[in-house]
């Protein structure tokens, strides 16, 4: 997936959630945002950093846009979901605290 607003309208479909729009130069221009920082919150944005025309994320320079899941509790269901629904989705890293 290339395109930042069909991602966008996937991931709201999928989950079953309601994006909200923000700006920001350290989160690559345009990006979204499901859910209030310290709960449960998704980010979707480019890859790429403005200040220095580079990937945000080295790693994976391949994939154009990125999706961030935040403080969740049920991240194998949501990568389940993710898999089975939206083609060509790959899970780059995973942490777990």
């Amino acid at each position: 997936m290339k395109d930042i607003n069909e991602g966008k309208k996937i991931l709201e479909k999928i989950l079953q959630i309601k994006f909200e729009p923000h700006e920001s130069s350290y989160q690559g221009g345009e990006y979204f945002r499901y859910g209030e920082i310290g709960e449960e919150n998704f980010l979707l944005k480019r890859n790429i950093d403005l200040l220095d025309n580079e990937p945000a994320e080295l790693l994976f320079q391949d994939y154009p846009i990125l999706f961030y899941v935040n403080n969740t509790l049920r991240s194998a269901d949501l990568q389940r979901l993710m898999t089975q629904k939206i083609e060509g989705f790959v899970l780059l890293k995973k942490e777990e605290f």
